[in-house]
């Protein structure tokens, strides 16, 4: 049967009391009482472009749990929009859907069953981004229909220089923040009368942000007010127009502050954060800001911001470095206990101990020392908790607020609070009382329910998701095939290392351009983004090179990728050629200066902060990856990679789309009734790892004690969700907790420590990427999970023939071919010792053998057919030999050809070279 949502006499409507977006779920009215109670249907609209939405609450003027394009197509609407319950073709469908499944039933019991076993039928869902509830009609399955990329370009790059101005008594200190993030947390104390700010402008120096006529932009940052008296503000805004009041009300925490502005005029700006235009205005104040971000957006998102939640702009607006895909996103369905094993709980100064999963003893009377967990909340939600109590036991539940307050305080079994505007709460064992703790549940709802653990469900998929930057359009899509999912890539990534084949190209006066052979970027769509190591878009020249710099294009061939570097980034000077290692140098972190001044010798000291062919060469790397501050003076040249070094990157669009696989983990099911489900990006899965150990007592996963780093993580994750032990959860054993500079941690309890075994861990990065809606539906009867059913036993049966198949190619013998060399290149073994190459049952090419005396550059010592070249031109450090060892740079193209780019052509040999080939 489909749910009849009742009618309203008339259809009395409202309006739209603010505009919305395309996935907006929360929706304010102008007049919720002539609206009837949900769940129900609306309709927005009034025309053949009407969209029907599903709702299951009304809070006054407020519609919650929104499900939108429940009918027609979701899309931004303007406020005054009429809204009202009208007949829709749903209602329809649903009475004649349920008078023929009535009137089958008054036949016999038995036909109506017989209809669940005949009729598929689904729910279509759309899972937004963040937090939220969804009640489902029975336990199910979620089966993705799609997808869609998102992409954000931060004009502001990824730090931004910044000058304090003041005409009161200010003191200012700035330092490196600790709340994990990209950024400088910046306090500033305004101590007397008149305007005190701080301006940021463009990485690298004084020079302003440019705003052009006609189009849209957002400034946000976080702001966190320690203290303010008087009639202070804390502001943020820009010079030209205009400035956002942070909330005054909101002491001690971060909050996301934004200010929109169209500009009137092509012009310079400059960000600016503090008491802006308060002249005046008597106001000390201490706060601190970070995450500052400049984003162009389209008119239909202008005009709606200001409907949007503060965290519904942190959501859709984050803090990212440059340009940020939708990076690994995942839907995580919690458990029906919403609570973690203590051994995933904080422990503070505590002497209690974990005697279980879901067992917890304090022994003694530990003033100040407690157990807690932070935990996300729906807004607004009632919620339940119980537990078994032994010897007084105190549970606490605080919002995570300065100061904080109280939602419930429990020493009995079990009771029940509100979240209030909360995103997050936290509960707390008291260590402060004597006693133990067992079984506790927290759940939705307002009645306690019997204990089980903790049971999450997930979908989780490794991919980078990309759009317009601006418009949105040409998105990548993710789609379902034969239980494998798939993505339909309209762009392509690339990081720009010191791994590829640099090569020097043209010298200018202050700068030099250099080129990547072989990019296969379409010359005709020229559609891209290109940021250097500061996060900032290097511009595409118009006519002329030169003129600018941080510049990047492609040749008129459409072959190689061409970058301008300033002297002053690269150290090269004008009279200076580099070569292509030392190019390869700059694209890992180094910068190059000449040494010869001795111990004045830095990369900023005047007389030698560029190297012009005399005196001596030395580098160095910019302590944090940005700014102009030295560590790791050498006089040799570097090859591995500067510490805290982001690579230049580029995004391209692609001329024609492509599907490729995407790795997933994980299938999101859902229980009968409510669900807490978390939509998000940033997950990382089951990413190899090396525990480390000072004393073999106690192992560590992911920490910056000294001695310990090499147990950290590819990024600096916020959450670790799961450690693996051979590939089976290593449940029950690590300690999970982030108070690192590295982010979270994990610490082995016991010692139970196996060096043999491989560890791996899933774990959420501490860095931001847009968050799109999972779209989708789940089975509602009996046929529909019968069909699922038999799909997912064909599939796995597909998989296990086509493992079975490879396997057989793997056991088969090796065949080598024998390829033609050329432009004088010779082999100088034969047999077994001959050059050759072989593809792998997984598309691995590998090479072998060694080769003399040809032509060394940019001809071919031979070509790979088709089914064996890369996506990419791939470049190799080999072995070469003269009198001695040297290194050679092998570089292999799209086409297929294999070059001997620089080194010696005595000796090379190309063993253990091996690249993915084209699918």
């Amino acid at each position: 049967m489909k749910t009849m949502y009742p009618a309203q006499v008339n259809s009395p409507g409202t309006e739209l009391a603010a505009a919305i977006d395309a996935v907006q779920d929360t929706i304010q009215v102008a007049d919720g009482s002539v609206l009837p109670e949900g769940p129900n249907l609306l309709t927005i609209g009034t025309d053949e472009a009407a969209e029907t939405i599903l709702y299951t609450g009304k809070n006054g003027d407020e519609l919650t749990g929104v499900t939108r394009r429940f009918q027609g197509i979701a899309q931004s609407w303007a406020a005054g929009t009429k809204v009202a319950r009208y007949f829709t073709a749903y209602d329809h469908d649903a009475a004649v859907n349920n008078i023929s499944e009535l009137s089958m039933g008054l036949k016999a019991l038995g036909d109506a069953a017989r209809d669940r076993l005949d009729i598929e039928l689904r729910q279509d869902i759309v899972l937004n981004a963040g937090l939220q509830i969804l009640n489902a009609q029975r336990r199910a399955a979620f089966s993705l229909g799609g997808i869609k990329g998102q992409t954000l370009v931060n004009l502001a790059g990824r730090q931004t220089s910044r000058t304090v101005n003041s005409t009161a008594t200010t003191t200012i200190s700035v330092g490196l923040g600790t709340t994990g993030d990209n950024t400088d947390s910046i306090n500033v104390d305004i101590k007397n009368t008149g305007e005190a700010y701080i301006t940021y402008n463009q990485a690298g120096g004084n020079v302003g942000f440019t705003a052009v006529v006609g189009k849209y932009y957002l400034v946000l940052a976080d702001i966190k007010i320690n203290s303010i008296s008087g009639a202070g503000q804390i502001k943020l805004g820009v010079t030209f127009e205009g400035a956002y009041t942070a909330d005054k009300a909101k002491i001690g925490v971060w909050q996301r502050v934004s200010h929109r502005f169209t500009a009137a005029s092509d012009r310079a700006f400059s960000i600016i954060a503090g008491t802006c235009y308060a002249g005046g205005v008597f106001a000390t104040a201490n706060f601190d800001i970070k995450n500052v971000s400049f984003y162009e957006i389209t008119k239909a998102d202008y005009d709606s911001l200001h409907s949007l939640s503060e965290n519904q702009l942190a959501t859709k607006y984050p803090y990212v470095d440059s340009v940020t895909p939708v990076r690994n996103p995942y839907a995580i369905r919690y458990g029906e206990n919403l609570l973690p094993p203590f051994y995933e709980w904080s422990q503070i100064n505590n002497k209690g101990k974990i005697l279980s999963p879901y067992s917890y003893l304090q022994p003694e009377y530990n003033d100040g020392a407690w157990s807690n967990v932070s935990i996300p909340v729906k807004p607004f939600k009632d919620y339940a908790i119980s537990f078994e109590n032994i010897g007084g036991a105190r549970i606490r539940i605080i919002d995570n607020k300065t100061p904080f307050s109280v939602l419930l305080d429990l020493t009995d079994t079990g009771g029940t609070f509100n979240s209030g505007d909360n995103t997050t709460v936290s509960v707390y064992i008291d260590a402060g009382i004597v006693g133990q703790v067992n079984n506790p549940m927290l759940t939705l709802g307002s009645s306690p329910k019997p204990f089980k653990p903790r049971e999450d469900t997930m979908l989780a998929l490794q991919t980078d998701l990309y759009s317009d930057p601006v418009t949105g359009a040409d998105t990548d899509e993710v789609f379902e095939k034969d239980g494998q999912y798939f993505k339909l890539a309209k762009w392509k990534g690339m990081t720009l290392d010191g791994g590829k084949g640099w090569e020097f190209a043209t010298n200018y006066v202050g700068r030099k351009r250099v080129r990547l052979p072989n990019v296969p970027m379409p010359i005709s769509s020229y559609a891209g983004y290109c940021t250097k190591y500061n996060g900032k878009l290097l511009v595409k020249p118009d006519s002329s090179w030169g003129v600018a710099g941080d510049q990047w294009g492609i040749d008129t061939n459409a072959v190689h990728l061409l970058i301008t570097i300033e002297n002053t980034d690269s150290g090269w000077g004008d009279n200076y050629t580099p070569t292509p290692d030392e190019i390869k140098a700059y694209f890992m972190g180094w910068t190059m200066y000449n040494g010869s001044a001795g111990g004045s010798a830095t990369p900023d000291n005047p007389a030698n902060n560029v190297y012009n062919g005399t005196g001596t060469k030395a580098w160095a790397y910019r302590a944090d990856g940005v700014t102009r501050s030295w560590l790791g003076w050498s006089g040799t040249l570097p090859t591995t990679v500067a510490p805290n070094w982001t690579p230049y990157q580029l995004v391209y669009q692609l001329a024609t789309p492509t599907v490729e696989p995407i790795v997933s983990e994980g299938m999101l099911t859902f229980n009968e009734g409510d669900n807490q489900i978390e939509v998000g990006t940033g997950i990382v899965v089951r990413e190899s790892v090396n525990p480390r150990s000072l004393n073999n007592l106690r192992w560590y996963i992911n920490t910056n004690y000294p001695g310990l780093e090499q147990s950290a993580l590819k990024y600096r994750p916020s959450d670790i969700l799961g450690v693996y032990k051979n590939g089976r959860a290593d449940e029950g054993e690590w300690v999970i907790n982030s108070v690192d500079a590295f982010g979270g941690k994990a610490r082995l309890l016991t010692d139970s420590y196996d060096p043999s075994a491989a560890y791996s861990v899933t774990y959420l990065m501490l860095d931001k990427s847009p968050i799109v809606p999972f779209i989708g539906s789940y089975a509602t009867n009996e046929k529909a999970m019968l069909q699922e059913l038999t799909d997912a036993v064909q599939q796995n049966a597909t998989a296990v023939s086509v493992l079975m198949n490879k396997k057989a190619d793997k056991d088969a013998p090796t065949v080598w071919i024998t390829p033609t060399l050329l432009n004088g290149w010779v082999n100088m073994g034969s047999g077994t010792s001959a050059v050759a190459y072989t593809k792998d049952a997984s598309g691995f090419v590998h090479l072998k053998g060694r080769i003399k005396s040809g032509t060394m550059g940019w001809n071919p010592v031979f070509i790979l057919p088709v089914g064996y070249r890369p996506k990419e031109v791939q470049s190799f450090l080999v072995r070469g030999y003269t009198t001695q060892a040297v290194m050679c740079s092998l570089v292999i193209s799209t086409d297929g050809t294999v070059m001997v780019a620089d080194g010696t052509n005595t000796e090379v040999a190309i063993d253990g070279v091996t690249l993915l080939a084209e699918q």
